[in-house]
């Protein structure tokens, strides 16, 4: 399906495994040039070699990323810039959760679903609005959840910090739109991976 999107410069982050992983293939099939940013290096190149295999005209390469660190993602959007002279796309996917009932779960464990799911999400944002507002468009488009729109048994600091990510983003969009930039959250329910190669022991996804 031509959807436009030959040539133009994608950020997956957390484009290993799962949905990330699908989202990388479906640009690379468009021909896209993607950058999967990715902490599991290992199961990043698979999905790197999965996009080459298509032979679809783009160029997929992976960044290595701590998107949880301000520094990390600054040097990788930079190294994007760098790579594919420009930036079209970023989609915020990196997500966490280990679901436990609340009154159960270790402040550690919420520590961790605020950083990987929300502080990515803001670092993210943040680095590539410079690069949007100068060129005067841009989209971002973030992964929310069915636990961040209606609550989810087991879920309540990663559901709360999808809603966050959807109140953000309609706060953002009203604050950009003007420079011709585009703002979304797509909120899927459970996605379990077809088969154990769809996801690292390591990624976020």
């Amino acid at each position: 399906m031509e959807l436009g999107l030959k040539g133009k410069s994608v950020i997956v982050t957390g484009g290993g495994s799962n949905i990330g992983r699908s989202i990388v293939l479906a640009f690379a099939r468009e021909g896209a040039n993607v950058v999967s940013a990715e902490m599991d290096a290992s199961q990043g190149q698979k999905v790197i070699d999965q996009a080459d295999a298509l032979k679809a005209g783009g160029r997929t390469v992976l960044v290595q990323t701590d998107v949880t660190k301000l520094d990390s993602v600054q040097a990788m959007v930079k190294k994007t810039m760098a790579e594919f002279g420009g930036l079209d796309v970023l989609v915020n996917n990196v997500g966490w959760t280990f679901d436990r009932m609340f009154m159960e779960k270790p402040r550690e464990e919420w520590q961790k679903e605020i950083d990987v799911n929300y502080w990515s999400f803001l670092n993210c944002t943040r680095t590539v609005l410079d690069h949007f507002v100068e060129k005067k468009a841009g989209v971002v488009v973030s992964m929310g959840s069915d636990a961040g729109r209606m609550g989810e048994f087991r879920e309540a600091v990663y559901g709360g910090m999808k809603g966050a990510i959807i109140a953000t983003t309609k706060a953002v969009a009203r604050e950009v739109g003007r420079y011709g930039i585009r703002l979304n959250v797509v909120c899927p329910g459970v996605t379990v991976p077809a088969k154990t190669d769809d996801f690292g022991e390591n990624s976020l996804w």
